[in-house]
């Protein structure tokens, strides 16, 4: 029976991953879909953190011990955008609970490097440069997107219930999260079988690409950038046969 962990990106929560997880245990599956320290149903905590201290090492440890306490073993471990970072990191400590990674739309970050310094190439120069102005001078969190249009625009929904849904859950991401750097080096983490999925969103062609050319598995799907949103049935489909590998 394959185990899923699901992790989410920035400015969202465990919740996007809904459509999805009936289709994963309608096979037997157990799915986990943690939510990062300061998002989502954990936004609330906010106002009582320090915005400086929830790191991308925090969100690591996030799912670190999620999987420790939960004595999960034979992950299939999903992270979609700013998450490549997350469980990136989390191979790195604990790869022995490790048996697939799939980085869905997800950054493929170099040892040392941080969030911030993918988004050029996925983004672009202006919404890198918004993202970096917000992480030196705004108040600790990246504002959400603030309307439908916006949402749409940012991650390829077109569906109004989606977008609706999608525009009442997201949160201010956590700044100093997408400007802590990832630290790499662990022959086991390097070891792990990886997959790319890719959405054709601008920019993420580059990303696919080099997951390619690198031995990764590589599933192309004809969607925005939440893909898990937008195509979870193809998303499904080609989890499970990862899982089956």
């Amino acid at each position: 029976m394959a185990t899923y962990v699901l992790v989410h990106g920035a400015w969202h929560g465990g919740w996007c991953w809904k459509k999805l997880v009936p289709l994963l245990r309608q096979t037997g599956a157990e799915v986990f879909t943690p939510t990062l320290t300061g998002m989502g149903e954990r936004a609330h905590l906010n106002s009582k953190l320090n915005p400086a201290d929830i790191t991308l090492d925090v969100h690591i440890q996030d799912i670190v011990q999620m999987m420790r306490y939960e004595g999960l073993e034979d992950v299939v471990l999903v992270g979609h955008a700013y998450a490549g970072m997350v469980i990136t990191g989390v191979a790195e400590v604990c790869p022995e609970r490790i048996a697939h990674m799939v980085y869905v739309n997800g950054v493929i970050p170099a040892d040392g490097e941080s969030m911030a310094d993918q988004l050029i190439p996925v983004r672009g120069e202006e919404f890198a440069g918004w993202v970096r102005d917000q992480i030196e001078n705004g108040d600790g969190f990246l504002p959400a997107p603030s309307s439908a249009k916006e949402v749409g625009r940012r991650w390829g929904i077109t569906d109004p219930d989606d977008l609706a849904w999608v525009g009442t859950n997201v949160c201010p991401q956590p700044a100093a999260a997408m400007a802590s750097p990832v630290h790499m080096g662990n022959p086991k983490a390097k070891a792990i079988p990886k997959n790319f999925v890719g959405g054709g969103e601008s920019g993420f062609d580059s990303v696919a690409e080099r997951a390619r050319q690198t031995g990764w598995g590589v599933y192309p799907v004809d969607s925005g950038h939440d893909t898990m949103i937008t195509h979870a049935g193809e998303l499904a489909d080609i989890l499970i046969k990862i899982a089956n590998e």
